[in-house]
């Protein structure tokens, strides 16, 4: 692989636009278009710099070799994998989050529900002042949804 399709190969690697490798490297995005082309070279302090920007050696940009795209293209794979893998993890977070959530809810209508019917004609539903002990139930439940949540969250970090 020569200079130019490492250049390409790389700044896809890295995620970046022509446009963002060009401000990294203080050039415009017509000049890292001529170099992925081949139609032209970048200076020496330019390689240098696109060297640490992609985490390579300079030799590794100047040498041609077939091992090179073979390294990139894993490179590249493995970080779609691991882009593949973030959005799993964020998609079973979000749906514990709804989950929890639906079942905690529950319980607090079903308790709801429950001491509607056991407290209605006793002592203790004079004790409740109309709706009043039910928005607690469901206060509680909502403190319940955070407080799960929020410990998923710090242990999903592990």
């Amino acid at each position: 692989m020569n200079l130019s399709n490492k250049i390409y190969e790389m700044r896809k690697a890295q995620g970046l636009s022509q446009e963002q490798l060009a401000e990294k490297l203080g050039v415009s995005r017509q000049s890292v278009s001529k170099w992925e082309s081949g139609e032209a070279v970048p200076e020496v302090e330019r390689l240098i710099t696109m060297s640490r920007i992609f985490n390579v050696t300079t030799d590794y940009l100047l040498k041609e070799s077939d091992v090179d795209e073979l390294t990139i293209r894993t490179e590249m794979l493995e970080q779609q994998q691991q882009t593949l893998i973030s959005e799993n993890k964020k998609e079973q977070r979000r749906r514990y989050r709804i989950l929890s959530c639906t079942a905690i809810y529950l319980i607090a209508f079903a308790l709801f529900i429950i001491l509607r019917f056991a407290l209605f004609n006793t002592v203790i539903a004079d004790a409740l002042p109309g709706i009043s002990g039910y928005v607690i139930i469901f206060l509680i439940a909502t403190a319940i949804t955070i407080a799960v949540n929020l410990h998923n969250d710090k242990h999903a970090g592990d």
